[in-house]
């Protein structure tokens, strides 16, 4: 046996665990994106919905645009009833027809895997998020808490509500 064909043969073995490695790391990631896929599609509400619509608004008010400082405008446009508090942090604060909350923060999505770019809220910033207000309004969690939905009504603020009950385990 040659030299050259000595050569030739470590190439080929050289090039051959190359290629391999190459097919197991897109295995890899091929199965773990289908894994990713699949919780995110059990969420409910899926994250997208939260980000175009879920979060900006409770569940059953429509969504009125922004205020002057950037702030979502929400309207209870179906006259839901709401709690009025006469006192405590919430006392004059719970309107019946109109609130403001806080926007997504730029740069950042409730989505799950880092989808068109945006950094994906941890479990721990939306919780923060969520009990942020802005203006001398009412957080997310302090609306669901103390205004709303009316003790006879069936209604609460979906993928929201979830967050605001549960623990704070990350302070």
């Amino acid at each position: 046996m040659s030299v050259i064909s000595v050569i030739i043969n470590i190439l080929a073995i050289i090039a051959l665990v190359i290629i391999i490695t190459y097919a197991v790391r897109y295995l890899y990631i091929f199965i773990r994106k289908r894994a990713s896929d699949r919780i995110a599609r059990d969420i409910n509400p899926p994250g997208s919905y939260m980000q175009n619509s879920g979060i900006k608004c409770p569940d059953y008010w429509v969504n009125t645009g922004f205020d002057s400082s950037g702030n979502y405008l929400c309207k209870n446009s179906f006259n839901i009833a709401t709690n009025n508090p006469t006192t405590g942090i919430a006392a004059g604060k719970c309107n019946s027809s109109e609130m403001i909350f806080p926007p997504v923060t730029t740069g950042y999505t409730w989505d799950y895997g880092n989808p068109n770019g945006l950094t994906s809220y941890s479990n721990e910033d939306k919780y923060d998020f969520l009990n942020t207000s802005s203006n001398n309004s009412l957080s997310r969690c302090q609306w669901i808490n103390y205004c709303g939905p009316n003790p006879n009504v069936q209604g609460i603020w979906s993928g929201v509500n979830e967050i605001c009950n549960q623990p704070n385990n990350y302070s």
